[in-house]
């Protein structure tokens, strides 16, 4: 009996396969369990219709993505740290990263997705790499200056 898998089944089938089962199988375990329909011609081609669309949606939210690492990349970021005898006091946090990026260029951006951050304490340009979705990294430029 072709039936599509509504559910993960160990051993058998993924969600959103179609397969072969044997008809006690199906009829006795995975029927009552609501793991799986019975695949007809309509319920296959509503089944490819779903899965073109969600791939779609992926590809539409990686180029998004993408977008968004090449608008990170132009921005510079610029920050103050006060010197004292050529000593830099205080630093920059990955969360002053990302609140100057929100309230400045209302960009939202996750503190823990930054690459081995460590907090910015001395003076010059640091590039940092952040984690975006689809496994995309993208590099920010952070400059501090003297107060």
């Amino acid at each position: 009996m072709k039936v599509i898998f509504l559910k993960d089944v160990k051993g058998q089938g993924k969600k959103d396969e179609v397969k072969e089962v044997s008809d006690g199988y199906a009829k006795n375990f995975l029927f009552p369990r609501g793991l799986v329909k019975l695949a007809t011609e309509n319920s296959i081609k509503t089944l490819n219709t779903k899965l073109q669309t969600a791939k779609e949606e992926e590809n539409l939210a990686k180029a998004e993505t993408l977008q968004l690492k090449s608008k990170l990349e132009e921005i510079t970021l610029h920050f103050k740290l006060q010197v004292i005898d050529e000593k830099a006091f205080g630093s920059i946090s990955n969360q002053d990263i990302v609140d100057q990026m929100k309230n400045v260029y209302k960009i939202e951006l996750d503190k823990r997705k930054f690459v081995n951050f460590k907090n910015l304490n001395t003076l010059g340009i640091h590039y940092l790499k952040i984690k975006l979705d689809f496994s995309i990294e993208a590099k920010i430029k952070v400059e501090v200056k003297e107060a």
